[in-house]
């Protein structure tokens, strides 16, 4: 693995670690505490949560259900996620090449293969549109092979 390769996926590490664990732990408990000082400490309600600690565990045992039904709205009910989704499918380059591994290594080429023995097996009794539309494909996945993208990326 080179350097310029190992830096950004260890920026990409740490911008996970970071914001699905450090950052919501921190945000959880600084509002928990902030809302407690604020809405609870200077207020009348402190007769019903007369310490911090009851006041967590009441938090949590109302918010943590709230939160997955939220999460669930937000991932099948919205168009948001959908988006997201789209969007980043977008932006993933693997999208318009082949993926390293066993699709570079076997499945494409197999596939280049079959499609070339089809072409060779059916020459007689293809049209010519049909004969035309194999062969772009099959140039097309020679580009892949050479590590080059195909697909709307490349019109852009």
């Amino acid at each position: 693995m080179n350097f310029e390769r190992m830096i950004f996926r260890s920026w990409f590490y740490l911008r996970v670690g970071y914001a699905t664990y450090i950052a919501f732990f921190i945000g959880f408990v600084s509002n928990i505490i902030v809302i407690y000082k604020l809405a609870i400490a200077d207020t009348s309600l402190l007769s019903l949560f007369p310490h911090l600690t009851e006041f967590v565990v009441v938090v949590a045992i109302i918010a943590s259900p709230i939160s997955v039904i939220i999460g669930l709205l937000h991932m099948r009910r919205t168009a948001a996620f959908a988006a997201d989704a789209s969007v980043s499918t977008e932006a993933n380059p693997y999208v318009y090449k082949i993926v390293p591994g066993k699709e570079r290594e076997v499945t494409v080429p197999l596939s280049i293969l079959t499609a070339r023995v089809l072409l060779k097996l059916a020459e007689d009794r293809l049209t010519t549109d049909e004969k035309r539309e194999l062969e772009e494909v099959l140039t097309k996945a020679d580009k892949l092979l050479l590590g080059h993208s195909v697909g709307l990326k490349n019109r852009r």
